[in-house]
């Protein structure tokens, strides 16, 4: 027989008790408390977040945090925003502006 084939009776399901479960009790860890600007250099170096930065070939290129290589390369910092807004929004991450000079300019 299979397994969904099996139906009992109206009188015999009447008859019978279904037998009660144990729910497990789950315990529920509690948020940790941070401070704001914390969350988004959080974001930054857990992997998560894409950097705008120049590339030293010139123009500008994105990476993902801590990534060897950049995933694309552009030839102005416009281009590379743009891709980076949309690429950051499809994983739910952060982009991270950085100015020519490698200092960070803006997160978002």
């Amino acid at each position: 027989m299979g397994l969904f084939s099996r139906k009992k009776d109206k009188k015999q399901a009447e008859a019978e008790p279904e037998p009660e479960t144990e729910t497990p009790v789950v315990e529920e860890e509690q948020p940790t408390e941070e401070a704001p600007a914390e969350e988004s250099t959080k974001a930054a170096k857990s992997g998560g977040a894409y950097f705008v930065s120049p590339h030293p070939d010139g123009g500008w290129q994105v990476k993902k945090a801590n990534a060897q290589k950049a995933l694309k390369k552009f030839r102005t910092k416009a281009e590379a925003e743009a891709y980076a807004k949309q690429v950051a929004s499809n994983q739910g991450t952060t982009v991270v502006r950085q100015k020519k000079d490698g200092k960070i300019q803006k997160k978002r």
